[in-house]
């Protein structure tokens, strides 16, 4: 990637943005924080021009840069939930019945639901309920 700080024939993307910014950083005492206006100017170059180059450049910090590219959750939104551990009942198997064959059983949902149920000696009518349990989770 060229610098378009470079480029002698047209202006830089950057130059505008630059300049306030300088005026911004030479205008008031340090340690304040740099205005909303100017991230937002600054993430919308970045992902144009890339975050190295538009840190370097407009000489911000590259993680703070790099934290406001991090996609947000709009206000109103549900996050996605955690993953959660559920415990479901399960019929008394008989001793005699349960083999060492070591039943296992993964189901994983298209909405990235996932269980993976391990059940020495079941059969398909034994694995029924729980299947049909999962699936209407």
């Amino acid at each position: 990637m060229t610098n378009p700080t470079e480029s002698p024939s047209r202006p830089s993307p950057f130059s505008s943005l630059a300049s306030r910014l300088s005026a911004w950083r030479s205008a008031g005492r340090p340690g304040r924080r740099i205005p909303k206006a100017i991230w937002e100017e600054a993430t919308a170059l970045a992902k144009v021009h890339g975050l190295s180059s538009t840190s370097t450049i407009l000489k911000l910090n590259y993680y703070h840069l790099q934290r406001r590219l991090q996609p947000t959750v709009p206000a109103g939104a549900v996050p996605p939930r955690p993953p959660t551990f559920v415990t479901l009942p399960t019929p008394l198997l008989s001793l005699a019945g349960a083999g060492a064959d070591g039943g296992t059983l993964e189901l994983v949902r298209p909405d990235g639901g996932r269980v993976i149920l391990r059940w020495p000696g079941a059969t398909a009518p034994d694995w029924l309920p729980l299947v049909q349990e999962f699936l209407r989770a």
